[in-house]
């Protein structure tokens, strides 16, 4: 039972350490405000924000309804605030977007720091804006992108050990091997 307990775990840590590389549409929602008729939401990951490479989903809702509203145009911009560099600019789209419900934009911070997020979106020929400042951490390490491949194989050794483990146990701990008096029946001596 422990080692079925210990594998579980190991496979529970094995598969958080892969859900913060995760990226996808939602992650932390950065921004939800009323503009206009529209209600705007901002999504980032991964999570923590870091350099690298990044996800900003916007998901675009009528006010009155909650109705995602299709048509709106979305463009982001990434400005750099601690240094000169230039900005990074992307249009938002479906197609990047895992889920429908939201447009997604994919982008390579080149370095951590502080950023200026800006989203500016136009629908119905009126144009809304709305941003937030976003500290990104360093880059992950390069090897933490294999540590899918360097781990996987443990799976299939973790299961094998249990196999052999209840095996063997089964084998060597049969209640009929037990004395008389372990198993309940009660010694009284020699019947006649």
């Amino acid at each position: 039972m422990r080692l079925a307990m210990g594998s579980l775990f190991a496979l529970v840590l094995l598969g958080g350490i892969g859900a913060s590389l995760a990226r996808a549409d939602g992650g932390t929602v950065r921004l939800s405000e009323r503009r206009g008729d529209l209600q705007i939401t901002v999504f980032t990951s991964p999570t923590p924000w870091r350099a690298g490479p990044v996800d900003v989903s916007v998901l675009v809702q009528d006010a009155a309804t909650g109705d995602p509203v299709p048509d709106a145009a979305v463009e982001i911009r990434l400005s750099p605030r601690d240094s000169h560099s230039a900005a990074i600019r992307g249009l938002a789209t479906k197609d990047v977007a895992t889920n429908k419900l939201f447009v997604a934009a994919q982008f390579d911070l080149p370095h951590a720091g502080s950023w200026q997020l800006d989203i500016y979106i136009e629908q119905n020929g009126e144009r809304q804006a709305l941003g937030c400042e976003l500290e990104a951490a360093e880059a992950s390490p390069a090897w933490l992108s294999l540590i899918g491949w360097i781990f996987w194989p443990l799976l299939p050794i973790l299961a094998f050990a249990m196999h052999q483990y209840l095996v063997w146990r089964r084998r060597n701990f049969r209640v009929d091997d037990l004395a008389p008096e372990q198993n309940g029946a009660a010694v009284l001596g020699p019947v006649r």
